[in-house]
């Protein structure tokens, strides 16, 4: 069963758009699944266990939890699987020209692919973990996918889009039920979610990464930075510099530092 909206059946009519884009590349794909497939999405009675995946509680990450994929439902896994499937990352080279592209052979057991967000929840803006967990080869591309089907944009929740230093907010992609967002992911493609507001519901997300095994991945794109890629952790942006020498921040301290040092030199 092919759960993908057929006019992305060929994203090569997007690759112009999505290498244009700013910040960095991306393109938003409205009603990406097709509409009886995504109807029949249950997640308001799609009941977890907290104790099966991981909670996140921070001031970088409020009221955030994940999966772990063995305990999703039929259709979601579903969801997933076809993401991965080889003909979707043919079509994703054909969007961004990026070669030898592959999803991860690590499964989720240390990345998570569905993800779930409560009333005044947030996320910081960050850029993720550079490699692949096992081979070490560059994470080039993410792909998130909005579920929640009864979703207000008043409620918050949108997808930010930074600049190369993930201080200044350059873009704002509402959540929109049923939408796609595929990004270029490089060290410099920082981003995160703004507040979610009175929500009565929650905030559920597919997400996916992608690698590849050309280690310059980025010649081909005119980017508004450095076209590097080099190893480094997930890093966050604290919203004031004088943050980063609070106790609890140390680690955020840390990892800021190695990125910003490993960006110079790269």
């Amino acid at each position: 069963m092919n759960i993908i909206n057929k006019r992305y059946y060929n994203l090569e009519q997007f690759s112009k758009n999505f290498k244009d884009a700013k910040p960095y590349p991306h393109i938003v794909l409205d009603n990406f699944l097709i509409d009886s497939f995504f109807k029949n999405l249950n997640l308001e009675n799609y009941k977890l266990s907290q104790n099966t995946g991981r909670s996140f509680n921070t001031n970088l990450e409020k009221n955030k939890w994940t999966s772990k994929n063995e305990i999703l439902s039929k259709n979601l896994k579903l969801i997933i699987d076809e993401l991965n499937k080889k003909d979707f990352l043919e079509n994703l080279y054909k969007l961004t020209g990026i070669t030898d592209l592959f999803s991860t052979t690590e499964g989720n057991t240390s990345l998570a692919n569905y993800h779930e967000m409560y009333e005044s929840g947030f996320l910081g803006t960050h850029v993720d973990h550079s490699s692949e967990p096992i081979t070490g080869l560059p994470h080039v591309l993410n792909i998130i996918l909005y579920l929640s089907k009864d979703w207000k944009s008043l409620w918050g929740g949108s997808t930010i889009l930074a600049d190369k230093n993930g201080r200044k907010i350059e873009k704002l992609i509402d959540f929109v039920p049923n939408r796609a967002v595929i990004f270029l992911h490089t060290p410099f493609s920082f981003h995160g979610v703004t507040e979610i507001k009175k929500s009565p519901i929650k905030r559920s997300t597919i997400y996916v990464d992608y690698y590849s095994k050309n280690k310059d991945p980025y010649n081909h794109f005119n980017l508004l930075f450095k076209k590097v890629w080099f190893k480094h952790p997930t890093t966050f942006i604290l919203p004031n510099l004088k943050d980063y020498f609070q106790i609890k921040n140390q680690s955020y301290l840390k990892k800021m530092i190695k990125h910003k040092v490993k960006a110079f030199f790269s």
